[in-house]
Order: C-alpha cells, then structure tokens, then sequence
C-alpha cells in the first residue's frame, strides 16, 4: 500500500476539495410557441404602458391579484382598469419576463412558469416568481389566471471565491495503484464550490465523500467542510498567496481519532496543480509528509 493510499484511508489525503433563462429542452410545439408568444406581448404591450392591449391577452373572467396593492381583480374589465392606473402611477414602467417552462395540461389548457423583472422610474428592480394559466378559447390562448410572488435573489459571495475558479473540472493524482478522481463545480448562483472525491485501487472504490468550500462572513475566509464514506468528517480555513492556497484542516476520524493536517495547493497552470502535506498528525502521532505529488486536469 502507497503512504499516499494510507493517508487517503485518514481522509486528509483528499485532493482539494443570476440571471434567470429558458430551459427548452427541444424545439416548441405549436401550442407553447403561441403562449410564448402572448408572454412576449404581454412584455411589449407593459413597456409601451399599453394597458388595453394587456387587457385583450386576458380572458373575460380571469383573475388576478395586484401584487402592489393585494387586491383580487375579477374579469378583464377590472384587469384593464388596475392597468390604466398602475401605468399613469408610473409611465416608466418596464418588465423583462424569463419563460422557464410551458406545460399542455390538456388539448385547450396549459400552464407557464417562469420569473419577471419590474422596473419603475430609478427604483429597484421588483422581482417575481409568477405561475400564469392559459385556456385556448376559439383560437386564442388567453389568461385565465396569473399566481406571483415577490422574491429577493440570493447574495452571492462570488467575488470572494472567484479566484478558485480555477479548480472547476475533473482531476486525477495517480500512481501505480492508486488513483483520486475529483470534480469541483459551482453551485447555481456560485456562493460555494462543491468537490466529490473517489479514491480506486486495483479498479476497487474504496473511499468516496464530498467537500463543500464557502465563504465564511463571520470571520471573512474560505472555509470548507468535508464528509467521506467512512464516516468522518473535518474542515478547514483557506489562506492564499498567489498562486498558492494553504488549508490548515482538522479532522475526526469514524472511530473517533482526531487529526490536522496542512495542505497546500500550488497551481502550476491552467491544467495542473502541485499538492502537499505537511504537519500530519493522527491522535498526536505525527506522520510523513507527503508531495509534492502533480494533480492533472481531465481534458475531455
């Protein structure tokens, strides 16, 4: 068994670990491309303070609640006349609708989901989360309902992780009967990087786990937390200089043992990363170091 391969089993050989869109999977049918359509001019029709022309997309009996007021209006005629005031309240009222999905309910029903911003003269944006129902009604798809809820984007702490952007992708640190696959990636508004790990010898997993590293506002630095398969877990507090990252980890191992570790990660290019440990220590006996050892990219 490799020392690097030992140290793994310890879990402290792991290698380091909006704007809204649509999401069409494939082309439109007939029916979603004509409800795409009605959003879009419902969009044009907001922008130009048309509220006639919006009162036309409705049904005659359609409902809707005023987000700003609360009040449920019943009937297109009602829907008119709440747009009449909201655009002479506010002639620069601009909306940006995102469709996310159109579903065909059945042959003359369907449903859109999506997200919508609302401008109005140098305030801030309103953003809105909005469920808006449509019934064909003799060839039209019209309104019949519109649910919408008011919602903040999450803050994101991107600016304070960016510079490990660079890790995400596939990586692998092998020898000859060891290998450590890992994959880094963002989450969806990039407040964290998320690493899965898997260790392999002799074409056998033998270890695999998940690491999280985020920013820490308390105490303003990057720190991770990491859970491997065999039930320990630790976590670390990132330092960087250039292109180097120290991460000073502690560690408790399934069977209760404590352990520290300091690693570091230099990158060396936009494919490749040197990686070391230093100051390893296990229920206070201290271990070899061990690297630098080169960590590749995956080219796929």
């Amino acid at each position: 068994m490799s020392i690097r391969l030992l140290f793994s089993m310890l879990s402290l050989t792991v290698l380091l670990t909006f704007s809204a869109c649509d999401d069409r999977d494939g082309e439109d049918t007939v029916e979603q491309q004509a409800i795409r359509n009605q959003s879009k001019a419902y969009e044009k029709a907001f922008n130009q303070g048309n509220a006639a022309a919006i009162a036309n997309l409705w049904a005659e009996d359609a409902m809707y609640t005023d987000l700003e007021t609360g009040v449920q209006l019943k009937g297109r005629k009602a829907i008119h006349e709440d747009f009449e005031v909201t655009f002479e309240k506010n002639r620069n009222s601009n909306i940006e609708i995102y469709v996310n999905s159109i579903e065909i309910l059945a042959k003359n029903k369907a449903v859109e989901m999506g997200t919508a911003a609302v401008s109005r003269d140098d305030q801030e944006s309103i953003l809105t989360a909005y469920k808006a129902f449509y019934e064909n009604q003799k060839g039209d798809w019209l309104l019949t309902e519109v649910r919408e809820v008011e919602y903040e984007l999450p803050t994101s702490n991107y600016e304070n992780l960016k510079k490990l952007g660079w890790l995400v992708g596939e990586w692998v640190d092998e020898d000859e009967d060891t290998k450590i696959i890992t994959k880094f990636e963002w989450n969806d508004n990039h407040n964290y990087l998320t690493q899965l790990f898997t260790v392999t010898t002799e074409g056998q997993i033998i270890q695999e786990g998940k690491q999280i590293i985020a920013w820490d506002p308390a105490i303003e630095t990057i720190r991770s937390w990491i859970f491997d398969s065999d039930g320990g877990f630790g976590e670390g507090t990132w330092l960087n200089e250039h292109d180097t990252w120290t991460v000073e980890t502690s560690f408790t191992l399934s069977d209760g043992r404590l352990a520290s570790a300091i690693n570091t990660y230099t990158k060396v290019g936009d494919n490749s990363y040197t990686w070391e440990s230093t100051g390893r220590e296990v229920a206070g006996e201290m271990l070899p170091s061990i690297g630098p050892v080169i960590v590749e990219k995956i080219i796929k």
